[in-house]
């Protein structure tokens, strides 16, 4: 089955793109020359992406509430470019892949949010480098796409897997080296870096998010952070709707994070408040 598995992944021709909009707002965006004008303007040739990301703005995952948004420009001079793009992330990935029929997309893309914002917090709770705290959200955002491209290209095998996956008490991880010989990090590391112009630090990042956590936290890169917040995620039920198995966290994850349980529940209680006041907006 992987063997198949990884041909389709090469050969299958309607492996879902990234959306225009994503891809010129990437390139834009990347451009020093580029100014909040024109990528205003790129962005308001969607309407209703325009509007959403106006109304995502305010949610406290982005740090709404400091000051009234109620335009486009408004929202991209308080946020950040990095952040305008990270909003747009959120709101189209959702639409890129087709709704799966074994499991629940909402609880899938809320689960992606979490972690997306947990991790984004956790890098910066321990004083990360920029391109770290610039990475870590989408790279949260994505991890579980393996998830997706598993449905996507052998959508009855992984239907009948997802059926019988209550009965088990193994991790979903594991189960699908099992069934199918890849896990759904691999699958989706090597989707995204064939499909998806994204960096190899997020592509590292979905291959590497049930991976071992290194009790050294100064260990360059951000799959531990990925890997954390996937695991606190997990443990607040803000699950992926796949498998109700949830791993037991390990016991030395706050000490890693140089975390405290005081902080630990704030971000936590941010998170569960901002993903439930976002899930209109996202599945919008």
């Amino acid at each position: 089955m992987k063997e198949k598995l990884l041909e389709l992944l090469e050969t299958k021709g309607d492996l879902p793109p990234l959306s225009d909009i994503l891809i010129n707002l990437e390139g834009r965006i990347n451009d020093p020359e580029s100014d909040i004008e024109e990528i205003s303007g790129l962005i308001q040739t969607e309407p209703v992406l325009s509007g959403r990301l106006i109304k995502l703005s305010k949610s406290v995952l982005f740090g709404g509430g400091r000051d009234e948004v109620s335009d486009l420009n408004s929202a991209i001079m308080r946020l950040g470019l990095k952040k305008v793009l990270d909003l747009a992330y959120t709101l189209e990935l959702p639409k890129v892949f087709k709704k799966p029929k074994s499991f629940d997309h909402i609880a899938f893309w809320k689960h992606s949010l979490g972690v997306a914002y947990l991790s984004r917090t956790l890098v910066i709770h321990v004083g990360g480098s920029k391109e770290d705290v610039e990475a870590s959200y989408l790279a949260g955002l994505m991890h579980d796409v393996g998830i997706l491209v598993f449905d996507y290209l052998i959508p009855d095998e992984y239907g009948t897997f997802v059926r019988i996956l209550s009965d088990s008490d193994k991790n979903l991880e594991d189960l699908e080296l099992d069934t199918f010989g890849i896990s759904h990090p691999e699958l989706g590391a090597r989707f995204v870096e064939k499909w998806w112009p994204v960096s190899k630090q997020i592509v590292a990042s979905i291959r590497k998010h049930h991976g071992p956590l290194s009790d050294n936290i100064d260990s360059p890169g951000i799959p531990k952070f990925i890997n954390s917040a996937n695991q606190i995620a997990n443990q607040n039920e803000i699950c992926n709707g796949v498998s109700s198995y949830i791993r037991p966290m390990n016991t030395k994850l706050l000490k890693i994070l140089k975390l405290n349980n005081d902080e630990l529940d704030v971000y936590v209680k941010n998170t569960v408040d901002g993903v439930a006041a976002a899930e209109a907006i996202l599945m919008g």
